[in-house]
C-alpha cells in the first residue's frame, strides 16, 4: 500500500501540472485546409477569437 507521502506526492504533482495547462491555455485556430504535396504544403487556419484567415505556405 502506498504511503501517505507517496500520495501527497502525487497530489503535488497532479496539481502543478493542472495549473500549468490552464495558465498556458491554449491558440484558439481551427485548421480550415492542410494540402501537403511533395513540392510544399499550405495550411488555411481561421481564429476563433475575431475570425481572422492566416494561409502558410511552406515550399
Amino acid at each position: 500500500m502506498r504511503s501517505a507521502r507517496d500520495l501527497v506526492h502525487l497530489f503535488l504533482i497532479t496539481a502543478a501540472l493542472t495549473i500549468g495547462f490552464i495558465t498556458l491555455g491554449c491558440d484558439q485556430r481551427e485548421t480550415i485546409l492542410d494540402v501537403d504535396t511533395p513540392d510544399g504544403d499550405v495550411v488555411v487556419e481561421r481564429d476563433r477569437d475575431d475570425g481572422s484567415i492566416s494561409v502558410d505556405v511552406n515550399e
